[in-house]
C-alpha cells in the first residue's frame, strides 16, 4: 500500500492528474489505518500522508487540506515511537504550516520539536555526529521564542531557550549531575535506565527500513501483520518500562525533578549573582529577557531598533574589522590592527550601545557608580549573531565621551553564560577552607607543538611566579607542565584547583569537537578531552591563548568552544578570548589580573576574577597603548 500511494503520487507529479493524487491519499491512509497503533513506522507514515494533503493543498488552495495536513504533521511529531529524525522532520513541517497560517496550534508546534532535540542528538552518538543532527533544528529554537513573546509568554521563552540551545553540553552536564547522584544513591536504578534509554532508541533505529513492491499471499500477509503488531509491543513495552522507572526515580527523596525541563521558577535561582540577560535573536524580531533572582517574572525588552538584519550586520562588519587587521590567524597570538573605510569599532561598539546594552541597563535602573567596587555583576546569555558580538565593550568612544556613562563598563561588570543552569546553585559544591592551599597549574607553549614561538610566554609564567612569591600567606602551591602532553596536561587537570594555559589555541571550523590547545608532539588538547575530566566543581582557568571562546558559527547556539568546556568540566569561572590575542600585551593582562586576585595574601576566590579581568583590560584600554582589536577580545566566562 504505502508503495502503491507513492507510485500514484509520483506519477500526480509528471502527468498532473487529480485523480492520480487521490488515489494516492486513499493507498496511505489504508497504510496508517492497517499499522498498529504503537508501530514506530507510524510517524513515517502520517509525514507522508501530510506531504500528500499538503500537494493537494497547494494545488487546490482548500483551507480545510491544511487543517488535515497540520493534524497530520501533529500526530507523526507527537508520537511516543519512531525514528527521532522523521518526528522531528514532521515537528519542522508542522511549524512551517503553522506559521504559514496563524494556525493556534503553533506554540504547540514548537513545544514538540524542541522537546525532541535531545533524542535527535541522543547522548549514544559521538560528539560530532550529535552536533550534526543538531544542525537539522539550527535557529529553531530562537523562533520559538520569538514566538512565545509574540503571544506575550517570556516566562515560556526562557524556558524554551534553556531547554533548546547548548543540548549537547546541558545534558552532559545534567546528566553528570544527576547520575552521579543517582549512582550513589540508588546505583540499580542509574544502571537500568542507561540501558532501557540505549535498547529504546536502538530499537526505533533499526526500524527504518525501506519498503519492496511486492505481492504476497494471504500467509504471508498474515505473518507480516503478527511481526508488525510483535515489534509494536516489544517497543511500547520498553517505553514503558522506561517511563515507569523514571516515575520510581521521581518518587525517591530530592529527584523529584530528575531528568526533567527546569521551569523558570527553578531557573531564575541562577541569577543569584547579578542580573542575567538573555539576547534572543530570530529573523521576525529581537529581545533582551531579564532575569532577577527575586523577580518572579521576566523583564521583556523588546529591542525595536535593533531588527535581526541588523545583529547579522554587524557580525559581518566584525569578520571584515577582524580580518582586515590579521588577527584570524591560528598560528600567532598577536593582532596587526589596520584602519577600515567605511567601517570602525567605534561604528560596531556604538551600534550595539544604543539598540542593546543601554535598553536593557535603562530596564534595570542602573547608574554611574562612584567607585568601581560597587558595579553589579551582570551576566550576558546571547543567542544566534549576537554570541559573536562584543556586547562587554558596547559603549560609546571618543574624547567627547570620556566621562563615566556612556560605556556599559561603567555601569556592569561582564560576564558570559552558555545556559542559565552553569550558574545554578550546586549542592555538590562544597566550601573550600580558606586555610587550604591553592593549586594553581601553568601550562607553557610546549616546544614541539610545530608552531612560532611565542616570546612572550616566557614572561607570562614570570609574572605570575613573581606575584605568588610575593603574597607567601596565600598559600599557593606553583605546578608547571614539565614535558606538555595532552596525558601529561589531562593528569595535573585532576589534581589542580585552576589552570592558566599560555600558548595557541584553534578553533577547528570543520571539526568542532577537534578545536582545543596546541601541545606537545602538534597534539591537541581538544575540547572532547576536556569534557571528559572528572574534577571537583569550582576554580579558575585563564585561557591565555587565541580563539577559546569563538564558537562556531553554524551551531552558535551550542556554544562548541574551548571556554565553554572549562565549564561544562566543572571550572566555576573562564577567561578566555574571542579571537587572536597579542603575545605582548596577554603578559600584562595576566600580570594585572593575578596581581589583583593575589592581593590580601588569602587564597583568592575565583569568583573575583570577573572584576579583576574588568579592571585589568579597563587599564589596558585607557592607557591608549592598545587598539580595540587587541584589549576587546579578552572575556569572562561562567560565575
Amino acid at each position: 500500500l504505502i508503495n502503491l500511494g507513492i507510485a500514484f503520487l509520483t506519477r500526480f507529479e509528471r502527468i498532473r492528474e487529480l485523480s492520480d493524487l487521490e488515489h494516492a491519499i486513499s493507498r496511505q491512509r489504508d497504510a496508517v489505518g492497517l499499522t498498529p497503533h504503537a508501530h514506530p513506522d507510524r510517524p513515517h507514515l502520517f509525514n507522508n500522508l501530510g506531504n500528500t494533503f499538503l500537494t493537494r493543498f497547494q494545488c487546490i488552495g482548500n483551507p480545510s487540506n491544511l487543517e488535515q495536513v497540520i493534524l497530520l504533521y501533529s500526530c507523526a511529531a507527537s508520537a511516543s515511537t519512531g525514528p527521532i529524525r522523521i518526528r522531528f522532520q514532521a515537528s519542522k513541517n508542522w511549524i512551517s504550516c503553522a506559521r504559514q497560517k496563524l494556525h493556534h496550534t503553533l506554540l504547540h508546534a514548537y513545544f514538540a520539536a524542541i522537546s525532541l532535540l535531545p533524542e535527535l542528538a541522543w547522548i549514544g552518538l559521538s560528539p560530532s555526529h550529535r552536533y550534526d543532527e543538531l544542525s537539522r533544528g539550527a535557529d529553531m529554537v530562537r523562533e520559538a521564542a520569538a514566538a512565545a513573546l509574540d503571544s506575550e509568554l517570556p516566562e515560556t521563552a526562557v524556558e524554551w531557550l534553556e531547554q533548546g540551545r547548548s543540548v549537547v553540553w546541558g545534558e552532559l552536564f545534567q546528566l553528570r549531575s544527576s547520575y552521579e547522584e543517582l549512582s550513589v544513591t540508588h546505583p540499580d536504578h542509574a544502571r537500568k535506565l542507561r540501558e532501557l534509554s540505549a535498547t529504546l532508541e536502538y530499537a526505533s533505529a533499526t526500524r527504518e527500513k525501506s519498503s519492496v513492491l511486492s505481492e504476497q499471499s494471504s500467509s504471508a500477509t498474515l505473518s507480516a501483520t503478527e511481526s508488525l503488531k510483535q515489534k509494536a509491543e516489544n517497543h511500547r513495552a520498553l517505553a514503558i518500562e522506561r517511563d515507569k522507572l523514571l516515575q520510581e526515580i521521581r518518587a525517591f527523596p530530592g529527584f523529584e525533578q530528575f531528568l526533567l525541563h527546569k521551569e523558570f521558577s527553578q531557573l531564575r535561582a541562577s541569577a543569584h549573582s547579578g542580573p542575567v540577560v538573555i539576547l534572543d535573536a530570530a529573523e521576525s524580531r529581537c529581545d533582551a529577557l531579564i532575569i532577577l533572582a527575586d523577580l518572579d517574572h521576566v523583564i521583556h525588552v523588546p529591542l525595536l531598533s535593533f531588527p535581526f538584519q541588523r545583529s547579522m550586520g554587524l557580525q559581518n562588519m566584525l569578520e571584515k574589522l577582524l580580518g582586515h587587521a590579521r588577527v584570524i590567524r591560528s598560528d600567532d597570538r598577536k593582532g596587526d590592527p589596520a584602519p577600515l573605510r567605511g567601517v570602525s569599532w567605534e561604528s560596531l561598539l556604538s551600534t550595539l550601545w544604543n539598540g542593546v546594552v543601554k535598553p536593557v541597563l535603562d530596564a534595570l535602573a542602573f547608574s554611574v557608580r562612584e567607585t568601581p567596587r560597587d558595579l553589579s555583576r551582570i551576566f550576558w546569555c546571547p543567542t544566534g549573531p549576537f554570541v559573536f558580538l562584543p556586547i562587554h565593550a558596547a559603549g560609546l568612544y571618543g574624547t567627547q565621551y570620556s566621562q563615566p556613562g556612556y560605556k556599559v563598563s561603567d555601569f556592569v561588570i561582564s560576564s558570559y553564560v552558555p545556559t542559565l543552569s552553569i550558574l545554578a546553585p550546586s549542592s555538590n559544591s562544597p566550601a573550600v577552607p580558606s586555610s587550604c592551599d591553592l593549586r594553581l597549574l601553568t601550562v607553557p607553549q610546549p616546544p614541539s607543538d610545530g608552531l612560532p614561538h611565542l616570546s612572550g610566554v616566557a614572561i607570562e609564567l614570570e609574572h605570575i611566579r613573581e606575584i605568588i612569591r610575593k603574597s607567601p600567606s596565600a598559600q599557593t602551591i606553583l605546578q608547571e607542565s614539565s614535558v606538555g602532553t595532552v596525558e601529561e596536561v589531562l593528569d595535573l587537570l585532576k589534581q589542580a584547583d585552576w589552570v592558566h594555559f599560555a600558548c595557541h589555541g584553534i578553533q577547528d571550523p570543520v571539526n568542532r569537537t577537534e578545536s582545543g590547545l596546541c601541545l606537545a608532539d602538534g597534539r591537541r588538547l581538544k575540547v572532547s578531552d576536556i569534557i571528559a575530566l572528572s574534577r571537583p566543581h569550582g576554580g579558575l582557568a585563564f585561557l591565555s591563548a587565541c580563539q577559546t571562546a569563538m564558537g562556531d558559527e553554524h551551531l552558535s547556539d551550542e556554544a562548541i568552544h574551548i571556554a565553554a568546556g572549562m565549564l561544562f568540566a566543572g571550572y566555576g569561572g573562564v577567561i578566555g578570548t574571542m579571537w587572536s590575542i597579542s603575545d605582548k600585551l596577554a603578559p600584562e593582562v595576566a600580570w594585572d589580573v593575578y596581581a589583583q586576585l593575589f592581593r590580601n595574601g588569602t587564597r583568592p576566590n575565583h569568583r573575583e576574577a570577573a572584576r579583576a579581568l574588568h579592571d585589568a583590560i579597563g587599564r589596558l584600554r585607557d592607557s591608549g597603548k592598545a587598539s580595540f582589536v587587541t584589549w576587546l577580545p579578552f572575556i569572562h566566562v561562567g560565575l
